[in-house]
């Protein structure tokens, strides 16, 4: 009886229609997610208007880099691609957000859906790179954009299914998946930051040679790019919890409202950084200088000593006929002992006026 029983079980919760198991096209990823019964699987995105209809919540991944406009039309359903929230990033180009000739995170929002553009920050040789990616959250569907790789998606590929697992309640736990990982993105590029403005300060400690400055100047650069980063992000955060909406749940926006604190505790650190690459190339110029004026001083004590000796010099060494030191017998002597007397007395001099 038992054992009927619990085949029963088996049979009814593993009972699902048949799932793709490969993505239609290797630019196009879609999965549903039931937070009924905790299943997930990959779709094709001809189901997509069926798992809809069925109640589960689906997310589609576009990456517009290896997908024309045409073969995103024929593949996916006429009724999501004539939606007005995703269709124009269906097309070869879309608007960008733009702050100083700069592509930042935006947020814009419909009675329908909102979309969300996070700009991230990826921190390498050339100086800091943006990451962008698309998010617009719509009743029962997400759908994600981006060109390439992007580090933000990857990191939420590879904790989401966890959390989905274990305690996500409602659809929008992705999108604080989404904020989570952007943050841990900047963090992880302040850190980076970080070691560097250390390791610089202590070579500015020893001389500020031009492989320092250069690599200072480098650095002061890249805490600028993320700041310029960093701020657009916390004013879209702070924009999307101050205005409550039915496709996000009151519980993700409260966290979505602590990580604010975050990004102001990330931009504390940023300016911290700069002030203290701007105070260490103070000390070290502040340093240079003092070095500077020392040698000078000390240049300075040595041509004071060395002036009544070139007058003498200078004297002794006229062409005249008639010169009656060159006729004492003792003239060389009495050259150099008045030359000793000249140096120690200037010496003695300087020492006690502390120059020298």
């Amino acid at each position: 009886m038992t054992d009927g029983l619990e085949e029963t079980l088996v049979t009814a919760t593993t009972a699902e229609p048949p799932r793709s198991a490969m993505p239609a096209h290797p630019a196009i990823h879609a999965e549903f997610l039931d937070f009924r019964d905790r299943s997930r699987g990959l779709l094709d995105p001809t189901e997509i208007p069926a798992e809809l209809s069925a109640g589960r919540f689906v997310w589609l991944d576009v990456d517009r880099t290896g997908v024309t406009a045409e073969e995103l039309t024929a593949l996916l359903p006429d009724g999501l691609v004539h939606q007005p929230a995703v269709a124009r990033f269906f097309a070869a180009d879309h608007g960008d957000a733009v702050e100083d000739g700069r592509t930042v995170s935006a947020l814009s929002r419909t009675d329908e859906a909102i979309h969300i553009r996070l700009v991230g920050a990826r921190d390498a040789t050339e100086g800091i790179i943006s990451e962008i990616l698309d998010v617009v959250i719509m009743s029962g569907l997400l759908v994600t954009f981006h060109q390439g790789r992007c580090g933000v998606l990857d990191a939420v590929r590879g904790d989401y299914i966890s959390d989905f697992e274990r305690h996500a309640a409602t659809p929008s736990f992705l999108v604080y998946e989404f904020w989570d990982k952007q943050i841990d993105q900047f963090l992880s590029v302040q850190r980076r930051l970080d070691e560097e403005v250390e390791t610089i300060r202590l070579a500015l400690r020893q001389s500020a040679d031009e492989a320092t400055l250069t690599r200072l100047a480098d650095v002061s650069s890249r805490l600028l790019a993320l700041r310029k980063r960093v701020l657009p992000a916390r004013r879209v955060l702070e924009e999307l919890v101050a205005r409550k909406t039915t496709l996000i749940s009151e519980a993700t926006l409260e966290f979505l409202g602590k990580m604010i604190d975050t990004l102001e505790r990330l931009l504390a650190d940023i300016t911290a950084n700069r002030e203290i690459l701007e105070s260490a190339m103070n000390f070290s110029l502040t340093v240079m200088t003092h070095r500077t004026n020392l040698t000078m001083n000390r240049l300075a004590v040595v041509s004071t000593i060395f002036l009544p000796l070139t007058f003498l010099c200078g004297v002794y060494g006229m062409n005249f006929e008639v010169m009656p030191e060159l006729e004492w017998p003792h003239s060389y002597a009495v050259f150099w002992v008045v030359s000793a007397i000249i140096t120690v007395t200037l010496t003695i001099v300087l020492k006690r006026a502390r120059l020298l």
